[in-house]
């Protein structure tokens, strides 16, 4: 490193407890630590699955550090790779691959194919997760450059090959080998730590979350156990020195984090406009129903209390603009009522609809085409 240099990194692998019986921190505890270690940003790359995302995003708006929406994808015929979308849109699809992945499997599982990705991968930055081990003529497996050269020619500059420390005695031979895999097919190399705890005080409990998962214990565990206690958040500095012979693998966490600009701060609720009949704007509809709903209910005598207490709310309502939520909610409450559906939602919200007049269905023949259909997307 040059003496003028200034030392930034992103750490771009960090599992959090939300990827079950994984992660010993949770996603707030490793944004404060990237903060207060001086990261420019962070990834939160749990398995298959964006759950711990929203606590994160709400973490590093508090310590003033950027997040990077991500995950890790576990392939059922091919090398992890870990996702970061460049857009908006790209987060989308990201969402929509995890999405099919999860119908596909029981609850708790996701199966995802390397075609999958394929698919979905536009704008998504990928690093493969290379195996943990080399063979005992200290190379990797064939079917692994086999799968670098597959996912090179459909990602193309969009890949990346992660470089991570295991602190074994192959390790100079396996960062090797990656950085020959690296010039060979021309897939950059990436500094990562694959965080698992924020703090090292913290290599116990991710040790006995380790053996629920593989229900064992901690005497028996063995080799399933991490071999060390380094799986945790490093200053700035000592990635600089872990990595002194690829400088360039710690320069590019700041090409990955750099181009990834999507935030949550990007996404708005979007309702249907069908709910919204004659003309009416959603304000008016609501209130439409409501009085109509109180008539009925009371059979066009509403106790002034009621009354008092319906202008109340709607004003509300009105002033913090719901208006398209509740009449969203009510649209499917009288769907699923009209079915024989069970309805469970926020009891305030609930109580508020009942008031509402059910009118004709309005929207939900959208519902008999699928999934596809705008009002079941989550």
């Amino acid at each position: 490193m040059k003496k003028d240099q200034v030392m930034r990194y992103a750490e771009l692998q960090a599992t959090s407890n939300f990827s079950f019986l994984r992660g010993g921190s949770h996603p707030a505890e490793l944004v404060e630590q990237a903060a207060k270690l001086g990261y420019t940003k962070i990834a939160i790359t749990d398995r298959n699955t964006l759950a711990g995302i929203v606590r994160a995003h709400v973490a590093a708006k508090k310590q003033n550090i950027g997040l990077i929406p991500s995950c890790r994808l576990d392939l059922l015929d091919g090398p992890s790779l870990l996702a970061y979308p460049a857009n908006k849109e790209a987060y989308a699809r990201l969402s929509a691959l995890l999405t099919l992945g999860n119908l596909r499997a029981e609850k708790g599982e996701c199966h995802l194919y390397k075609a999958d990705v394929y698919q979905y991968s536009k704008d998504i930055k990928l690093v493969v997760v290379p195996p943990e081990r080399l063979t005992e003529t200290f190379d990797f497996e064939a079917v692994f450059p086999q799968s670098l050269k597959e996912y090179r020619e459909a990602f193309g500059a969009n890949l990346y090959i992660a470089l991570v420390r295991s602190y074994l005695v192959s390790d100079a031979k396996k960062l090797f080998r990656l950085s020959q895999l690296s010039q060979r097919l021309d897939i950059p190399l990436v500094a990562t730590n694959d965080v698992h705890y924020h703090d090292r005080e913290r290599r116990e409990l991710q040790d006995v979350l380790t053996c629920v998962r593989e229900k064992c214990t901690v005497s028996g565990a063995g080799f399933r156990l991490n071999q060390n206690a380094e799986r945790f958040q490093k200053p700035v500095e000592e990635m600089y020195r872990l990595f002194s012979h690829y400088p360039e693998a710690i320069e590019r966490t700041q090409e990955i984090a750099g181009a990834c600009t999507f935030s949550l701060d990007e996404l708005k609720y979007v309702y249907p406009h069908e709910i919204n009949p004659g003309g009416r704007s959603p304000m008016e509809e609501l209130k439409h129903l409501t009085w109509e709903g109180a008539k009925i209910a009371f059979n066009g005598n509403t106790p002034e209390k009621t009354v008092a207490t319906l202008k109340h709310e709607l004003r509300f309502v009105e002033e913090m603009g719901y208006a398209n939520y509740f009449l969203f909610v009510h649209d499917i409450v009288r769907e699923a009522r009209s079915r024989g559906i069970l309805c469970q939602g926020r009891r305030t919200t609930l109580k508020f609809t009942r008031w509402l007049r059910p009118p004709i269905p309005l929207g939900f023949s959208r519902l008999k085409a699928g999934p596809s259909s705008p009002c079941c997307r989550g």
